[in-house]
């Protein structure tokens, strides 16, 4: 394959506040999982030659099992692995996002999955009309500015190469201390981009990537 697109899901949230709202999201469990199914439909749509692997933490119905399973080329659900729930369901989202991510990550590299880029998208996203995929197609880390800020990186949605998915993953692991400080997710990745010194980055104006907060129902493009 030449993309594997990641996607990091939870469609049945718990009734908990993360550090910044009391609302975890406004989004019901039905309602998030026909977000997710437009996330999947999306990349089905907008990048070719793809494989698509996401990583839930969902006591899944027969149907959203099913579903995923018909839809998706690789599931992991994490939801038997009770550790994890602390990270995931806990105050600190960056340490839910993380803790996902590491557990996709390391189930990549364990099972020797074969690809040219990774592209990660946060479930309940998806592409514009206006997504370029051209934009991607290269052998280069894309990722987005908030605000043209170095130091705070959209993480909803973002590509690396192949060869830097153990670097991401070590990273990662390194810095589960800030992520239980609560530090925004986006910040992190601003960290992470320093740390490898912005070698082989390639930043993009406008990803054309959209959907809702979760925390209060808001629609934004970047």
């Amino acid at each position: 394959m030449n993309n594997l697109v990641l996607i990091t899901s939870v469609i049945n949230t718990p009734d908990k506040p993360l550090s910044y709202s009391k609302v975890r999201s406004v989004f019901t469990r039905e309602e998030r999982y026909e977000q997710t199914k437009k996330t999947i439909q999306s990349i089905k749509e907008k990048i070719p030659d793809y494989k698509i692997m996401i990583v839930e933490c969902t006591d899944f119905t027969e149907e959203e099992k099913s579903y995923f399973e018909k839809e998706c080329d690789y599931v992991l659900n994490l939801w038997d692995k009770k550790k994890l729930h602390a990270n995931i369901f806990g105050l600190s989202k960056s340490h839910g996002e993380g803790t996902m991510t590491i557990e996709a990550l390391s189930y990549i590299i364990a099972n020797n999955f074969e690809y040219n880029k990774l592209f990660k998208i946060s479930g309940r996203y998806w592409m514009t009309d206006c997504f370029n995929y051209k934009l991607f197609d290269n052998k280069k880390s894309n990722f987005h500015k908030i605000n043209g800020a170095i130091n705070n990186i959209y993480t909803a949605f973002y590509k690396i190469p192949y060869n830097l998915t153990p670097t991401l993953l070590q990273f990662l692991k390194q810095t589960e201390n800030l992520m239980v400080q609560y530090i925004g997710y986006e910040v992190l990745f601003g960290i992470f981009l320093k740390a490898i010194k912005y070698n082989n980055v390639e930043f993009i104006t406008k990803m054309n990537i959209c959907g809702h907060i979760t925390v209060d129902g808001g629609f934004v493009v970047w």
